[in-house]
């Protein structure tokens, strides 16, 4: 599955926050296609010290996500456009 395949994000998010083992399993496989390539840039092959790099950068940025923020936001330029 792909990140793209689902409709939000938040639920995995704030499961990701809560410290869910399967949450974090989830959030790596929906991106596992984006970090292999960038793993592979420029390559023949996926580097696995900078494949693990990667993983690690998502979960700790899921981790710090401020979700109600980003949800504010977003409700807030949806109330924008249409005026």
């Amino acid at each position: 599955m792909h990140y793209t395949e689902i409709d939000t994000l938040v639920p995995i998010i704030l499961a990701v926050q809560e410290d869910n083992d399967d949450a974090v399993s989830l959030m790596l496989e929906l991106f596992d296609r984006d970090i292999d390539y960038e793993a592979k840039y420029g390559q023949r092959r996926i580097d696995p010290d900078l494949k693990q790099e990667l993983q690690i950068k998502l979960i700790y940025i899921t981790k710090h996500f401020d979700v109600q923020k980003h949800l504010a936001q977003r409700s807030q330029n949806l109330g924008q456009k249409k005026i």
